[in-house]
């Protein structure tokens, strides 16, 4: 009878944990809902790449504005052309005439100022780099825009020569434009090395 009742019991234990194993677990209490995250938005419309590369219709990319003028751009940068704008002063000076206030410049000239910048740094062009950069230092100290005066400044940056630098800080130490006197500084520290 012992037995009778050992086995019953087992049977019982055995069929309470068979019993407790297939039990559906408790339900746990529903979670609170989560408030909607708040997404910054940008106000700037070409803070995105797609909106800063698109295309708009009447201002093209400058790499769109090449492609179309590859060829015209190509003559009008050549050496051929580009020795008439160092030949004297006077020829060096009014293709910077050419630059405009508020970056009107005609792209043309404007890439044609940047191609001569680098012409006369080629060995053998020293006397060209001077009556360039002379003319682009001239220029600078006459242009009454600053926007125009930062051009300038930008050409001097890629091939004016260390004597410009104290030139340079003489002319802007009486200039009222910071960003002018800022650039200046760059323009400065760039060429004193």
């Amino acid at each position: 009878m012992k037995s009778s009742i050992y086995r019953l019991m087992s049977f019982i234990s055995a069929a309470v944990l068979a019993f407790a194993a297939t039990a559906a677990a408790p339900a746990k209490p529903a979670a609170a809902p989560k408030a909607p995250e708040k997404k910054y938005v940008d106000p700037n419309p070409y803070s995105g790449y797609g909106p800063a590369m698109a295309s708009k219709k009447g201002d093209p990319m400058a790499v769109e504005w090449q492609a179309k003028n590859k060829a015209a751009l190509e003559a009008a940068t050549s050496d051929k052309e580009l020795v008439c704008f160092v030949r004297d002063l006077a020829s060096a000076r009014a293709l910077l005439a050419e630059v405009k206030p508020a970056y009107a410049t005609d792209p043309l000239k404007a890439c044609q100022i940047a191609a001569v910048s680098q012409f006369v740094m080629r060995p053998g062009w020293e006397h060209a780099r001077g009556i360039w950069t002379e003319a682009l230092f001239r220029a600078f100290m006459t242009a009454t825009d600053d926007t125009v005066r930062i051009a300038y400044l930008d050409q001097l940056r890629w091939c004016g020569c260390p004597r410009h630098a104290g030139a340079i800080q003489v002319v802007v130490s009486g200039c009222r434009s910071k960003a002018v006197r800022d650039f200046a500084d760059v323009v400065i520290r760039e060429l004193s090395r």
